[in-house]
């Protein structure tokens, strides 16, 4: 298998978190606990699936030159990237914490860390899609 290995496992992140969210949102709806479980573990593979594109992604990095006038964007890649995957911890841990914290006091607030982590996630999209389709940073 040849670099680049980032774009082998970044959409797993995406699409396990933006689902998640959903799931999230059609448990305020219909309020069945097997969705709000379902969205739990989406968030918690979500999360693995982050550290491991991360992990891959800095193993890509490091194929490029220390002084790629490139590096910038990739760090500009690399902050909401970081930013979505501490959101996502914050969101599995906010759910293992309180395991009812949809029915409570603090649901808006659980809410509001997704939505946060979708922000992130935008951003982190952006500036990745720039690197490929920009700088011409990665598979080509």
């Amino acid at each position: 298998m040849q670099p680049p290995y980032h774009p082998l496992f970044v959409h797993f992140p995406i699409a396990l978190y933006l689902l998640g969210v959903l799931m999230t949102l059609g448990y305020l709806r219909r309020k069945e606990a097997d969705i709000e479980r379902f969205a739990y573990w989406l968030f918690l593979f979500s999360l693995a699936a982050a550290i491991l594109a991360s992990l891959a992604g800095l193993v890509d990095r490091g194929q490029l030159p220390f002084d790629d006038p490139r590096q910038g964007a990739i760090d500009r890649h690399i902050t909401p990237a970081i930013i979505f995957t501490v959101l996502n911890a914050l969101v599995v841990y906010a759910r293992f914490r309180w395991p009812d914290i949809l029915d409570g006091s603090k649901r808006w607030l659980y809410v509001g860390l997704t939505f946060a982590g979708v922000l992130a996630l935008f951003a982190a999209g952006y500036w990745g899609g720039e690197l490929v389709f920009g700088l011409q940073v990665g598979p080509r």
